[in-house]
């Protein structure tokens, strides 16, 4: 058995005729020009001719990518069986199916599905679109964990019932999403260190033999996101952790690294080529923002909304219930969101919004279903007065592109807890 690192989240598995790559983000930028490679991937797109199958966590960028996965020559496609979890939209089997890789096979919930004989996968959706695959090679076990947050005592011992102790873990070691704003460094700081806790809990009721970590090789790509690169802890920090703080051995991987089972590994020479790497994030040049008519801005809004509401008629008084006020940057310009209008003029000051940000990013809220769940991991905005207030459309956004019920639970939750704060 050998496995190969892509880089970030990707990884090939390969034993006897099987060759398995997971979530395969090659080259290119993510979540609206917010996030790019910390380093360059090694692997041609003519490597995938060899490549039996592709497994998919879930449908973020950085996982799923179209680009990329586009630039599969067809003949290559046409070999490649792709196996995702079953989900209720079916939307990536659909456009797996479209561009014509062989079969598509959805995974159903606890059922482990053999490559060969030696072989299986068992993949299990986790929250929020997420999933993570416990791959099985005779009686060698690798847990990809990918984005899922196993971060309690609890959610860690009910994983464990689940699949038992792993021999290989692969876990995210940065945070993906936005922290703080620009001046809240330690914030982020904060969320490193518990990142850090979250594998010691997972090291503690996993037991691996060996931690790669992963699924975090990225910076903050845009000059509305930069300040996202300060706060991020570094691999070799990561690395000492594993190995000197909880103990386990640490396997650091820099993209075309190879190991085969059993096989001893030195990180050092891996880590020094993510520091360099590191090294060069200040001087890249970053993304810029382009600007969206207020026309268009405002027209979009109004969609949005039509959507909304059609695909949740019975739920129509609450969305219009439902207001925001957003500060727009290119414009130096406030705006009042709500369900009922869509996008109105407003003279608020920036101070009295309950977010910042600039026309390009508001309009990709406006234009697709994950818009919003974009905006919260690319980190391209400040947030201000109430940001859960804004969140609301983002929240019924998401659970329509799922396919879901509208999340009326969490809206409520929201509406408990500012009530809450408002009598204390």
């Amino acid at each position: 058995m050998k496995i190969k690192f892509v880089n970030h989240a990707s990884f090939m598995i390969e034993s006897d005729d099987i060759n398995i790559i997971c979530d395969p983000w090659i080259e290119g930028p993510a979540f609206n020009k917010g996030w790019k490679l910390l380093s360059k991937s090694k692997i041609e797109y003519s490597e995938f001719d060899r490549i039996t199958h592709i497994w998919f966590s879930h449908e973020h960028p950085d996982h799923f990518s179209p680009p990329n996965l586009l630039k599969i020559p067809k003949e290559s496609r046409a070999k490649i069986t792709v196996l995702f979890q079953e989900t209720t939209d079916h939307k990536v089997a659909a456009f797996c199916r479209s561009i014509g890789f062989k079969d598509i096979v959805e995974l159903k919930e606890n059922v482990f599905y053999e490559l060969s004989h030696q072989f299986s996968i068992l993949c299990n959706p986790y929250t929020e679109g997420d999933s993570y695959a416990l791959f099985k090679i005779g009686d060698f076990k690798i847990l990809n964990l990918n984005d899922c947050v196993v971060s309690t005592e609890q959610k860690a011992s009910d994983l464990k019932n689940k699949i038992g102790e792993v021999d290989l873990l692969f876990t995210q070691f940065g945070y993906a999403d936005k922290v703080g704003n620009e001046h809240e460094t330690t914030l982020r700081e904060k969320a490193s260190n518990e990142k850090l806790k979250r594998i010691s809990i997972q090291n503690q009721y996993l037991k691996p033999k060996i931690i790669v970590p992963f699924a975090s090789f990225i910076y903050f790509c845009h000059e509305e996101n930069k300040y996202m690169n300060n706060g991020v802890k570094t691999i070799d920090v990561v690395a000492d952790y594993i190995q000197n703080e909880i103990k386990t051995d640490c396997m650091v991987m820099y993209p075309g690294d190879e190991w085969q089972e059993h096989q001893n590994w030195n990180s050092e020479l891996a880590i020094k080529q993510y520091l360099k790497d590191y090294s060069e994030i200040p001087s890249k040049t970053f993304e810029t923002t382009i600007s969206i008519s207020e026309k268009v801005l405002i027209e979009n809004s109004q969609l949005f909304l039509k959507t909304l509401k059609k695909a949740y008629a019975n739920k129509t008084r609450i969305i219009n219930s439902l207001s925001s006020t957003i500060f727009v940057t290119d414009y130096q310009k406030a705006y009042l969101l709500s369900g009922h209008k869509g996008l109105e003029t407003s003279d608020l000051s920036s101070e009295n919004c309950d977010v910042i940000l600039s026309s390009e990013s508001l309009n990709d809220c406006f234009r697709e279903l994950w818009g919003f769940d974009t905006l919260s991991v690319n980190a391209r905005f400040q947030t201000q007065k109430d940001y859960s207030k804004f969140r609301h459309f983002g929240e019924i956004a998401a659970s329509l592109n799922r396919k879901e019920n509208f999340p009326i639970s969490s809206l409520l939750e929201r509406v408990i807890l500012r009530l809450k704060r408002l009598f204390q």
